[in-house]
């Protein structure tokens, strides 16, 4: 199971709802430690868990800069590839399908490398 920290987890057991907010090692394994109700800190072994929702946090400033950036780059990368492909021979609709595959493969892929949820597996 892949978590990261601000997830909504339900343990099996007694139902109670948690937030994690870590991993812990422990002799026996890794332990998944919960923020549950009146701010209390609970080690819960991983298998007795199910997720529930996906925490998230709002996109900075400084996020949305770097995805503007990602997007100029996949500009460039297409204009270059698009270029490329008609100069070697290639016709328009072939140049304009590569420029278009190269824009969303390297924004999509810059932004997920750069603005994904770190997530750990326990």
């Amino acid at each position: 199971m892949l978590l990261a920290i601000g997830d909504v987890v339900r343990v099996r057991d007694d139902q109670a709802l948690g937030t994690v907010t870590g991993v812990a090692s422990h002799s026996r394994g890794n332990l998944v430690c919960l923020e549950v109700a009146r701010d209390e800190i609970r080690t819960v072994q991983p298998h007795q868990l199910e997720l529930v929702a996906r925490g998230f946090k709002p996109q900075t400033a400084v996020q949305d800069l770097a995805t503007l950036l990602f997007v100029f780059l996949g500009v460039v990368a297409a204009v270059v590839m698009g270029f490329a492909v008609f100069n070697e021979g290639g016709g328009i609709l072939l140049a304009l399908f590569v420029a278009f595959i190269s824009l969303t493969t390297v924004t999509s892929g810059l932004i997920n490398l750069f603005h994904r949820p770190r997530r750990i597996r326990v």
